[in-house]
């Protein structure tokens, strides 16, 4: 199995919990090891036994939240850029291959399509993916690439469509 293959499933326990208390929307369980590998180091020795949360929230600066060991962590506490929450290039939108949003704009205004799902879905067969250290959320990006994908073809179909 890989790291695209597992999940945490839904949010469970007592649900104020995995309450964000900056935007007060619910954030997703996160494993230990995406914090360990994603907060930055000076932070590291400040994380309890708890659960920790990744808020989603794209206006939200917080990025990890505990509420039972009062700990929040925002963007400035992590090593790289969420791309959830950035609005400046480069947006990342796949963290194991790379892939910002940039890049799929740009290949999708030169050939009208976007090939990044097919070639992450074929690292992830051959089993190099890395999502649970490398993501900030430690959750697969197809997701998050297919939407970005959409979004993209969305705008500039809207655009064509205004001229």
């Amino acid at each position: 199995m890989d790291c695209c293959e597992t999940s945490l499933g839904e949010n469970s326990g007592v649900a104020t919990l995995a309450v964000c208390r900056e935007c007060g929307r619910k954030g997703r369980k996160v494993r230990r090891v995406t914090l360990e590998h994603i907060i930055n180091r000076e932070r590291l020795s400040e994380l309890s036994d708890a659960q920790y949360y990744f808020c989603s929230t794209s206006t939200c600066g917080v990025v990890y939240f505990s509420n039972e060991a009062g700990q929040y962590f925002t963007k400035a506490d992590v090593r790289v850029r969420v791309g959830i929450k950035e609005v400046d290039d480069p947006i990342p939108v796949c963290y194991c291959f790379n892939h910002i949003m940039a890049s799929l704009r740009e290949e999708i205004e030169r050939t009208g399509r976007s090939t990044a799902a097919a070639s992450i879905t074929a690292e992830i067969k051959a089993g190099n993916c890395a999502c649970e250290i490398k993501n900030p959320s430690g959750n697969c990006c197809l997701v998050e690439v297919h939407k970005a994908v959409s979004a993209i073809l969305g705008e500039l179909a809207k655009n064509a469509a205004d001229e």
